[in-house]
């Protein structure tokens, strides 16, 4: 069986009312995709919780590459690849980011509470390790993912993957009922800090992207 795909795509657009007509586009379509494709798990689109006003970040799941190719060749997403040619929507001094990840196996959940939440506190993050770093890792973020789903009711969305196009790339999704949620609950917790405690020393790199949902889903 194959895992599920998530894509992570930094879009930085030119901003002003192009901005909010792409958020506008994007909510149309995460409508759409909510009835009719039953393989698209999330759409959501997000902004930097630091608001630049021109950043939109798209979040979305995938139960297997099908459902992903699926989506990429229907009708709201060529409308909007073909707006992109007619209109000038992204910085051409700003290159787009995408990332186009694979879950570990089990290594991820969603509670439905985040579907209700006005405000959940969505992280994804960028981990890049020596190499060899990850395997060595793995034990660990296992913990931490079983932590957050058995004893952590306020951190609703949490996936650790691996890029796809980087080998010594992990990243994760995460989404809490609150900050203070993360830094008071999730961060002091037993599997976190013996993930720091043994495997900082092997990563290189650590971005973290803080972001506010505008509009979509995060859970179907």
């Amino acid at each position: 069986m194959s895992e599920h795909i998530l894509v992570v795509a930094r879009m930085p657009t030119v901003g002003g009312n192009i901005r909010d007509e792409f958020i506008r586009r994007l909510e149309r379509l995460s409508e759409i995709v909510s009835k009719s494709e039953p393989g698209c798990l999330k759409y959501a689109a997000l902004v930097p919780r630091e608001d630049d006003g021109k950043t939109v970040y798209a979040v979305e799941e995938y139960k297997d590459k099908a459902s992903f190719d699926e989506h990429m060749a229907s009708e709201g997403v060529v409308k909007i690849n073909q707006w992109f040619t007619e209109e000038t929507v992204l910085d051409p001094n700003d290159k787009p980011d995408v990332h186009i990840l694979q879950y570990i196996p089990d290594f991820r959940f969603t509670r439905e509470e985040v579907v209700k939440h006005p405000d959940p506190h969505v992280i994804f993050a960028e981990l890049d390790y020596i190499p060899g770093g990850i395997d060595t890792s793995i034990p660990y973020w296992k913990a931490v993912v079983e932590t957050g789903r058995d004893n952590e009711p306020g951190t609703l969305v949490y996936g650790i993957l691996k890029d796809t196009q980087k080998e010594n790339r992990l990243c994760s999704i995460e989404a809490y009922e609150s900050p203070e949620y993360l830094k008071d609950v999730h961060v002091p917790s037993k599997a976190i800090q013996n993930s720091i405690a043994n495997t900082k020393h092997l990563r290189t790199g650590l971005k973290h992207h803080l972001l506010k949902k505008q509009v979509g889903f995060l859970y179907k």
